[in-house]
């Protein structure tokens, strides 16, 4: 393979017309231009330079090796840019991985944000439950993910490293005509009769509700289990039922759900952010993790507003 550097010496040969002319422009001494022209010719098998007492002149496989060579330069100049670039965050790609109840506050805001300020950075984005994030880490289908964890539920493996951005108690959303709608905090054995919609489907964390309900000495009636959170947002509120919703949900939730604490220290999750310890982590990683843990911030607050309007 060619030596590019020995290349660049050429080509700077050419330039000026002399060995002592181009060694002040690249800051060497004649005698290692001369030296590397030489090793060049020898690599080449071919002679590159024609030395006279007036200056050194390029032969015909040195113009033809300058002139291809320009291509060259012109690559690797354009190699140099796009890396500043995704060092400087202009260009480059994040693929974010998320779990459905982060979507409609977490997610979409910190999206938002980032592309406000890092408008050259293409993301994409995966939704995946907590376990299905671990194997698309390792595999680096995707950068970062947003995972979740409830206190009784095992962590993730060891090489996946996690950031703590914010604890996401669950709360109960009652029917606004509902009996319990006047209490501040509701007892999760209070709700024994009632029944309720689960906004999970599928996936280990199917069996938080009943595990829950249990330790408060009942198993729950479910009426509908589904991903959807409009659904169990639009049942609630027609009084089909009661659900949990996580803190994260609480700003975007319907204003006609009453929504109030749950006085149950099962039903809490912490949420975190999710990379693996050896995988490749881009310029874009650090600043997204950032973002997200200033949208956490907003979301606690909010939340806390929208438990004092209920």
């Amino acid at each position: 393979m060619l030596d590019v550097r020995r290349l660049l010496i050429l080509r700077e040969v050419a330039r000026c017309g002399s060995f002592t002319a181009a060694a002040q422009a690249l800051d060497y001494t004649p005698s290692a231009i001369s030296q590397q022209i030489a090793a060049f010719e020898r690599e080449l098998d071919t002679q590159l330079v024609q030395r006279g007492p007036r200056g050194a002149t390029l032969t015909e496989p040195g113009r033809m090796l300058v002139s291809r060579g320009e291509t060259v330069f012109s690559q690797l100049a354009l190699i140099e840019r796009e890396l500043r670039a995704l060092a400087g965050l202009e260009s480059g790609l994040l693929r974010l991985g998320w779990f459905a109840t982060a979507g409609s506050t977490l997610v979409s805001r910190a999206i938002g944000i980032f592309r406000a300020r890092y408008p050259g950075v293409r993301i994409e984005l995966t939704e995946c439950d907590p376990d299905e994030c671990v194997p698309k880490l390792r595999d680096g289908e995707v950068d970062l993910a947003l995972v979740y964890q409830f206190e009784l539920e095992p962590g993730l493996p060891a090489d996946i490293e996690q950031i703590d951005v914010i604890d996401d108690p669950l709360h109960i959303g009652l029917p606004s005509g509902h009996r319990l709608a006047g209490r501040r905090v509701v007892r999760l054995a209070d709700l024994a009769g009632d029944s309720w919609i689960q906004g999970v489907r599928h996936g280990p964390t199917l069996d938080v509700l009943p595990r829950a309900c249990r330790s408060a000495g009942f198993d729950p009636v479910v009426t509908l289990r589904t991903d959807d959170r409009a659904v169990v947002e639009g049942l609630v509120a027609a009084g089909v039922g009661v659900a949990l919703f996580p803190q994260i949900t609480l700003p975007a939730a319907r204003p006609d759900i009453v929504i109030r604490r749950l006085d149950s220290p099962i039903l809490l999750r912490k949420v975190r952010v999710a990379m693996a310890v050896n995988g490749y982590r881009g310029p874009a990683a650090e600043p997204m993790i950032g973002v997200i843990k200033e949208v956490c911030g907003q979301i606690a607050v909010e939340a806390v507003r929208r438990l004092g309007r209920s």
